[in-house]
């Protein structure tokens, strides 16, 4: 009877994820609205082969349990409207900018929630291709072992640190900064 209803239910539009992993050459599968509901396999069809058969579990499971099976996320609608509370000082002061601009005060709000919107997709977009570029170099451009690496050049100091050799001294200025020798100062007559 459970295994009805868990097929019922996947029948509905669940979000399916499939993630592949560059290091191990594998697929990583899961349905976004059942926690804990992964599979992994060598080909993305089999990662979904496999995901099929582990939601299908966790429905069955859930439904022993009389939990609740959680609803597809594109099922949710969004009315386009919400209540916002903030401080009157930033009311104030977007109210101020979107005169400014010529525009409604909503106007302003879509305007300035858009432009944070998508300046974050674009830098998860532009982290993915560095971390993916990152990745690329570092497996073409290996590190030479110590034996084969030239010599470095000789400093005058040691880099940790301490001075090698004698220590340069200025003759001109012994006195710390600040303070003058007593024969600097006129008498007083």
């Amino acid at each position: 009877m459970n295994n009805l209803k868990a097929q019922e239910h996947l029948k509905k539009s669940y979000t399916r994820v499939l993630i592949p992993d560059e290091e191990s050459g594998t697929f990583t599968a899961q349905v976004v609205e059942f926690p804990g509901c992964i599979a992994q396999g060598a080909t993305p069809a089999e990662a979904y082969e496999r995901l099929e058969i582990a939601a299908e579990s966790w429905i069955e499971a859930a439904l022993e349990m009389q939990q609740e099976i959680p609803p597809p996320a594109t099922d949710v609608q969004f009315s386009g409207r919400f209540a916002l509370r903030l401080p009157r000082s930033l009311h104030r002061q977007a109210v101020h900018l979107a005169e400014f601009e010529g525009i409604s005060l909503n106007q302003f709000i879509v305007s300035t929630l858009a432009e944070k919107v998508g300046a974050v997709s674009l830098y998860h977009g532009l982290t993915q291709q560095l971390q993916a570029s990152i990745a690329k170099n570092a497996a073409t451009t290996a590190t030479p072992p110590v034996s084969q690496r030239p010599p470095s050049p000789t400093l005058p100091f040691d880099p940790r640190g301490s001075i090698q050799g004698p220590i340069p001294i200025n003759n001109a200025r012994t006195q710390p900064l600040g303070r003058r020798p007593r024969s600097y100062y006129p008498k007083d007559n």
